[in-house]
C-alpha cells in the first residue's frame, strides 16, 4: 500500500483522520506489520477511492472479505466513520486472536473448490476463500497445512502458504469474535440506499450484525458471489481498490464471457466491487 496514506491525505483527510483516531496512530506506514493496521487502512483507502472515482450509481456493491464493511458503507448501511471505526475493531481483534501464531493459510494451485475441500478436510482445515478458479484458499494449524501441501504434491497439485499472520476465516478466529461483537454492538445500522451482497452467503446481506461476525470463521464465497451477481443481471464489475486483486480474481471467474466487463480504474492515483472489494486472501 506504499503512498495510500498520501493519498487518502489528499482526496480525503478527513477520513484520514478517522482512522489515526480510530486505531491511535496512523496505521498507513505500518500495514506491513500486522492486520491490525491493515484493515483499517485499507478501508480508509477503499473509501477515499470510492469518493473520488464519482461512478455511476451501482445496482451493488459486494466486498471480498473486508471489503464487506466498504460494501456497507458505500451502499448507506453504516457511516464511513463506522466503516472505519468496525475495520480497527476487527483488524485487533483477528491479530489477537492467535497469539502463539499457530494458524496460517495457503493457496491451492491446480484443483478446483471440491478437491480443495477434500484436501482440507483431509487434514483438519478448512476453505477459507473460494476465490476465482484455480484459487482456493485453505486456513488452519500450520503443521496441518505443511501435511496437506505434501499431499497434494503427491497428487499433481500445490500448496503455497500465504504471508499472513493468522488463520483467517477458520474457527481459529473465534476468539476475536467478542471483540468485533462489542464493536458490531455499538454501530447503527440503517436501511440499504444500494443493496449489498454478502461474501459469506454469496446473496444479498440479510442481517448484517450476523454477517459481519459470521465472516470472522467462515469462508469467503467470492467466486459464487459473482457468478450469482451475474445471473442476477450485473455485467459491470468495477474493482475501487487498493490495488486491483479483486478484479484480478473477478477476471479469472468471468474468463472467456464476451459480456461482462471488469474494471480497475485509475484515479489521479487509482480506486468496492461495483458490484467492492478487500483485499487479501484475507482479511
Amino acid at each position: 500500500m506504499e503512498g495510500a496514506g498520501d493519498e487518502v491525505a489528499r482526496l480525503r483527510p478527513d477520513l484520514l483522520d478517522a482512522v489515526v483516531a480510530a486505531v491511535g496512530e496512523d496505521p498507513f506506514p505500518k500495514t506491513a506489520e500486522s492486520t491490525r493496521y491493515a484493515q483499517p487502512a485499507i478501508v480508509c483507502s477503499s473509501l477515499a477511492r470510492l469518493s473520488a472515482l464519482e461512478l455511476d450509481p451501482p445496482v451493488a456493491y459486494f466486498g471480498h472479505s473486508l471489503g464487506e464493511i466498504v460494501a456497507l458503507a458505500a451502499g448507506g448501511v453504516i457511516t464511513e466513520q463506522e466503516a472505519i471505526v468496525l475495520a480497527a475493531a476487527r483488524g485487533a481483534a483477528m491479530a489477537d486472536a492467535d497469539p502463539d501464531q499457530l494458524g496460517s493459510m495457503a493457496a491451492v494451485r491446480k484443483a478446483d473448490v471440491d478437491e480443495a475441500r477434500a484436501l482440507a478436510e483431509q487434514h483438519g482445515l478448512v476453505v477459507a476463500c473460494d476465490n476465482a478458479p484455480g484459487q482456493v484458499i485453505i486456513a488452519g494449524r500450520i503443521d496441518a497445512l505443511d501435511a496437506a501441501a505434501e499431499t497434494a504434491k503427491s497428487r499433481g497439485s500445490r500448496v503455497r502458504r500465504l504471508d499472513v499472520a493468522g488463520a483467517f476465516h477458520s474457527p481459529l478466529m473465534e476468539p476475536a469474535i467478542p471483540r468485533l461483537q462489542a464493536a458490531v454492538d455499538r454501530t447503527s445500522f440503517r436501511p440499504a440506499t444500494t443493496t449489498v451482497w454478502s461474501a459469506v452467503t454469496a446473496a444479498p446481506i440479510d442481517d448484517v450484525p450476523r454477517r459481519l461476525i459470521d465472516s470472522l470463521t467462515n469462508p469467503v464465497l467470492f467466486r459464487p458471489g459473482l457468478l450469482a451477481l451475474r445471473a442476477a443481471g450485473v455485467r459491470r464489475f468495477v474493482d475501487v481498490g487498493p490495488g486491483d486483486v479483486a478484479a484480478g480474481l473477478a477476471r479469472r471467474t468471468f474468463d472467456g464471457d464476451d459480456a461482462v466487463e471488469v474494471v480497475a480504474p485509475e484515479l489521479p492515483s487509482a480506486g468496492a466491487v461495483e458490484t467492492t472489494r478487500d483485499n487479501t486472501p484475507d482479511a
